[in-house]
């Protein structure tokens, strides 16, 4: 364990750039820089956002009647038209989520996060690329909105020829869903899986629940091949996924082989992941 504090998030985060993971991915031209743009076949895309920390990954899914997008990015550049360039079909107002028990899809989406808490995402080393045209940095905030559908375990989306299963998998955030596309041998993990530093320290993080539904994806390995996160790298080898397991199981034993990190907080480091707990290592 290292005695002094590290900083949650590091100033060098850009010599990871670019990821390896990108190297054998086809790329589409986009009139937006913002975006990082890749098609993983069956008409799915990544819309890879790596000017700014995060490097969220939203993507679009394509079936024969509707389009959907999985996580919606920073709201940095205007996703929506970009995704006009990826698809004829319309993007609906529609959105989604799960309904935890602990209501807290419910409250994050009724609450407005001010750009005062907003602006740190978008300050300094924070951010390396130009702002897209029409980005003012002085009014950027993330606003209400409004559930119109919510999500239930084992529900199936379907888009038209494309069908995607949704399930219940929480441990990241007691909200978090996973969607399953059996046909194209592809699983969405949102954040409950990616490479880098996974967090459970965040609001109805559960180091127990996570463990299980990792053993549930895991599990459905015959139905899938290609895990997509939210962060850092798309279309991942599931079999990292058994790492995770075994990782989560040795951070829940709460081994001292942690790095200390500001405000307590402790990162156990695995090969391509990490895990990030609270204080109190769960």
């Amino acid at each position: 364990m290292r005695s002094e504090p590290i900083a949650m998030k590091p100033s060098d985060w850009r010599k990871n750039l670019p990821r390896p993971a990108y190297r054998d991915l086809r790329p589409v031209p986009v009139s937006d820089p913002w975006f990082s743009v890749y098609d993983l076949g069956h008409d799915t895309y990544a819309l890879y956002e790596d000017g700014q920390y995060e490097e969220s990954i939203p993507y679009l899914v394509v079936g024969r009647d509707r389009a959907l997008l999985v996580d919606t990015g920073n709201g940095i550049a205007n996703i929506r038209a970009q995704c006009r360039e990826l698809t004829a079909l319309r993007l609906s107002d529609e959105i989604a989520a799960y309904d935890d028990s602990m209501g807290l899809a419910r409250r994050t989406a009724a609450l407005e996060y001010f750009h005062e808490k907003a602006v740190t995402y978008i300050q300094g080393s924070a951010v390396w690329k130009e702002f897209p045209k029409g980005f003012d940095p002085a009014l950027y905030c993330i606003p209400p909105y409004r559930i119109t559908h919510w999500l239930r375990d084992g529900e199936i989306l379907d888009l038209g020829g494309r069908e995607l299963e949704v399930l219940h998998t929480p441990g990241h955030s007691p909200d978090s869903v996973c969607l399953l596309d059996r046909t194209a041998r592809m699983l969405w993990v949102g954040d409950l899986f990616y490479t880098g530093s996974i967090y459970t320290w965040l609001p109805g993080g559960d180091i127990d629940l996570l463990i299980e539904s990792y053993e549930r994806l895991i599990a459905l390995f015959p139905h899938y091949d290609t895990l997509m996160p939210s962060h850092n790298e798309p279309a991942v080898e599931k079999e990292l996924l058994l790492e995770a397991l075994e990782g989560a199981k040795k951070v829940r034993r709460r081994t001292d082989d942690f790095i200390l990190l500001e405000g307590g907080r402790r990162k156990y480091p695995f090969n391509r992941f990490a895990f990030v707990t609270g204080p109190d290592g769960v």
